[in-house]
């Protein structure tokens, strides 16, 4: 796995869970069948990092 400042994939993962977190507020009930936990936002946001992270590594 890369080598990735762990305080630059905190702030990654943190503004990828709150962007997450507005897109899925705005669409709502009315497009989305649920409005997930907080928990499942955070996990989404992380496993976005995640990805991000072997992309970088994989263009090594």
């Amino acid at each position: 796995m890369t080598n990735m400042d762990q305080k630059t994939v905190a702030k990654l993962e943190e503004r990828i869970e709150e962007a997450i977190a507005e897109i899925i507020v705005k669409m709502g009930l009315k497009k989305l069948p649920l409005l997930p936990a907080r928990l499942t936002m955070h996990l989404m946001a992380k496993a976005a990092v995640t990805v991000y992270e072997v992309a970088v590594e994989n263009n090594k």
